[in-house]
């Protein structure tokens, strides 16, 4: 199955072309302009390079969580995909994508939820061991040093880590560090599934501070 990936969690737009596991092509482009003006020349790219228009069977994209505007842009993006298309459409969570990069050990994706949080879930082999929680990044550090086991941290806030990481704990490669839209699509192959492309959401577990503003000042919650 030719599997088209999009992953724009974080502030790098990733995307991929796989068929039946073996990767095609691959584009990961951090810039400074919105995914709303690359990601279709860049999806267009890959495709090219991939040799996969009029071929592909799905689109794969990272559903969160992570960055609001980026994952609203890259969903809306693998909606208009599939329906124009009339091909399946996947949702992946971007935590378990990271994940898949390490089949072998312990990992704990982290993305960012912004006032040194984030998003954090431990993975053993690839399945998770632990639910989705939103935690303190130093604390999630110190938690680690303290378990039983070997773990590596991935993810889009490593450098604001503060606190000296405990024996137990490392940070993951460079080249496995962020989501990628590789794994993406390996994974929603793996799944098996296959999603509604008129109700599959992004996977927030806090509400945007936009938002949270916006209700600030209009009076709609109060400022504890």
């Amino acid at each position: 199955m030719r599997i088209l990936g999009i992953e724009t969690a974080t502030r790098a737009a990733s995307v991929a072309v796989i068929f039946d596991g073996k990767l095609l092509a691959e584009s990961v482009r951090e810039s400074p302009q919105s995914f709303s003006e690359t990601l279709m020349p860049q999806v267009e790219e890959v495709i090219r390079a991939a040799g996969a228009f009029e071929r592909l069977d799905a689109v794969a994209v990272s559903i969160g969580p992570g960055s609001f505007t980026g994952l609203r842009i890259g969903l809306a993006t693998a909606k208009a995909l599939a329906y124009a298309w009339g091909i399946k459409i996947i949702g992946v969570s971007t935590l378990q994508a990271m994940a898949y990069n390490f089949p072998n050990a312990k990992v704990v994706p982290l993305t960012d939820a912004q006032k040194n949080r984030a998003y954090c879930q431990i993975f053993a082999d690839g399945v998770a061991q632990t639910e989705l929680k939103i935690e303190p990044i130093d604390e999630i550090v110190t938690e680690l040093g303290r378990a039983t086991g070997e773990f590596f941290l991935c993810g889009d806030v490593l450098h604001k880590i503060k606190v000296p990481l405990p024996p137990n704990v490392h940070l993951a490669p460079s080249n496995l560090k962020m989501p990628r839209a590789s794994s993406v699509a390996i994974c929603a192959e793996a799944s098996g599934k296959v999603d509604n492309v008129m109700n599959l959401e992004p996977l927030y577990i806090r509400r945007s501070e936009a938002e949270e503003l916006w209700e600030k000042r209009h009076g709609l919650v109060s400022e504890q």
